[in-house]
């Protein structure tokens, strides 16, 4: 074969594939072509008799192989593609090009013989299926022709929902998929699987992993205050430390809680403001944006050691630290109350405040029903936002 065949054929499959046709057929008298000359601009011109040869020679080879259909006019005027099914896959093997509708057929019955066991997972399952039996993209989220990576992503996702432990990201690479690196090279489809279809707003991807209990490094928890704990048999009292005591997600379930003099309870959501905040009477606890289950594990034992304290959050005071406040009280049923995010601070510290991106505002109206105060309404009204590491907190 001559590099006319495949140019010729690249060419006619590359309309093909951009067509209707390629997708559910037509009950149009539609064709395929192209003019020789639109093809090979100086298919006619004399310089050009070697290369027409060979041009030719490529049509009639394909036209022998019934792959295209040939008009002649003083010459070859207009190719077009034969729209016989064995014959589009017998020109797609010719020039080694996927064939898309195997693939997509091939990923339907693959995602028909899957299940999850959480509904959102089973909802995107679905709407996949949905979308490929009527021909849509799904390329944001599967790849059709790559059928290893679908299955690969598959299997992230499912052992995502049933990881209990901690664990890095490359460890829970090696551990469900055998290589340390690839679930670095299809995350991007994955992240945006979660993002689209888990039904939570996370900040960054390390959020979103680690709500999953996949992190890149050891987690630890940070506590400042009264409190007396036990762990392994050794007895802690945190607040004769003079300064905050970690602690590993890992030893949460062997921690046990003997006293608490504090009457206040305070998560912080960044760090910074972790170490910035000295408060009287309080337990402060950073648990580091989105908590995931081993995080709220320690909440929940300190509010089954003493219900009646004060449970406060504090937080940024834009979408994403209403969310995490939203999530934590969802996720805990515990009693909190936001403390230092409300419209007053807003005024108080206006001058250090920060202009509303497009998807702040989105995302705030959909807390606007949530929300029950004005701080979000201001927000919206006024075009902006504050990190919480401004705010001197106090009680």
């Amino acid at each position: 074969m001559n590099k006319y065949v495949f140019k010729i054929l690249n060419y006619l499959l590359e309309k093909y594939e951009r067509s209707v046709l390629s997708k559910q057929g037509s009950n149009l008298n539609l064709q395929i072509k192209v003019k020789i000359t639109k093809l090979f601009s100086k298919y006619n011109d004399s310089d050009y008799y070697v290369q027409r040869l060979l041009i030719d020679e490529a049509c009639y080879y394909l036209n022998d192989l019934h792959l295209i259909i040939i008009s002649v006019d003083d010459g070859i005027s207009e190719i077009s593609l034969s729209l016989i099914d064995k014959h589009i896959k017998k020109a797609y093997q010719l020039v080694n090009r996927i064939y898309l509708p195997d693939y997509r057929q091939e990923t339907i019955s693959f995602l028909k013989s899957i299940c999850f066991s959480k509904d959102w997972l089973n909802v995107f399952r679905n709407e996949m299926i949905n979308k490929l039996e009527n021909y849509q993209s799904i390329n944001k989220y599967l790849s059709i022709d790559n059928n290893q990576e679908i299955r690969d992503i598959s299997k992230v996702l499912q052992a995502l929902i049933n990881q209990e432990k901690e664990i890095s990201f490359r460890k829970f690479s090696v551990t469900v998929l055998k290589d340390s690196k690839r679930l670095e090279i299809i995350k991007g489809k994955v992240i945006n699987i979660i993002n689209d279809y888990c039904g939570i707003d996370f900040q960054n991807d390390d959020e979103l992993f680690g709500y999953f209990n996949v992190i890149k490094n050891p987690g630890f928890i940070y506590l400042n205050g009264q409190i007396k704990i036990s762990l392994n048999g050794q007895v802690v009292d945190i607040g004769k430390l003079n300064s905050p005591f970690s602690l590993t997600t890992e030893n949460i379930k062997l921690l046990k809680i003997l006293e608490i003099k504090d009457d206040n309870v305070l998560t912080i959501e960044n760090l910074t403001s972790f170490y910035d905040t000295v408060l009287d009477n309080t337990l402060i606890i950073y648990l580091g944006g989105y908590h995931n289950a081993l995080r709220r594990e320690l909440l929940l034992k300190i509010f089954q050691f003493n219900s009646m304290l004060n449970y406060y959050h504090f937080g940024d005071i834009d979408a994403g630290g209403f969310y995490i406040y939203l999530h934590l009280i969802e996720k805990t049923k515990m009693p909190f109350k936001t403390i230092a995010m409300d419209k007053d601070v807003l005024i108080k510290y206006q001058e250090y405040t920060k202009r509303l991106t497009a998807n702040d505002r989105k995302r705030l109206i959909k807390l606007k029903d949530v929300i029950d105060n004005d701080v979000i309404s201001y927000m919206l009204e006024n075009d902006c936002k504050l990190e919480q590491e401004i705010v001197e907190l106090q009680f």
